[in-house]
């Protein structure tokens, strides 16, 4: 097929451009609102991206490899002692005396978050997923009347295209 035979989904294009952006922006917004930010790391690395290859569209999330463990639960395990450590001078996390009136110090806070995650796991928030329900649903409507009128340009395009042959 000729390339002046094929849809051009300029409508559509530009639909699932802005479909990223605001799925990029509703999920910051709810890292943000579900206390899921240290060190900002995680919402300054999501970025949409739309790539295109041919007729097919992919609305790619870039985001930081552990942006799993903050949407999911994780079952109990023992996470790196050093990931603790540097997630406690992020946050921060400010330690509470113990029954003697004494503060632990970062390492034994590190193991006592440790030793909690190691029985019970982590609680996912979730994010991620709330995000994609809700634009998603906003976008289906849109993103249909885009498709359809790309159709209709272009089968118009090829009604003018037989009659002036």
């Amino acid at each position: 097929m000729e390339e002046n035979t094929l849809i051009q989904l300029r409508a559509t294009s530009a639909v699932l451009q802005e479909y990223g952006e605001e799925v990029a922006r509703f999920y910051r917004e709810e890292l943000d609102k579900d206390d899921r930010v240290a060190s900002n790391a995680l919402i300054n690395s999501v970025e949409a991206r739309i790539a295109r290859d041919g007729q097919t569209y992919l609305v790619q999330l870039q985001l930081l490899d552990y942006w799993k463990y903050v949407e999911w639960d994780t079952k109990p395990h023992w996470p790196p002692p050093s990931a603790l450590l540097q997630w406690i001078k992020v946050k921060p996390v400010l330690p509470r005396p113990d029954k003697n009136g004494r503060l632990p110090r970062p390492e034994q806070l590190a193991f006592l978050i440790g030793r909690k995650i190691s029985r019970v796991g982590t609680k996912g928030s979730l994010s991620l997923t709330h995000t994609l329900a809700e634009v998603n649903t906003r976008y289906e409507a849109l993103i249909a009347d885009a498709l359809a009128e790309d159709l209709g340009d272009t089968v118009h395009g090829w009604i003018i295209e037989y009659l002036c042959q």
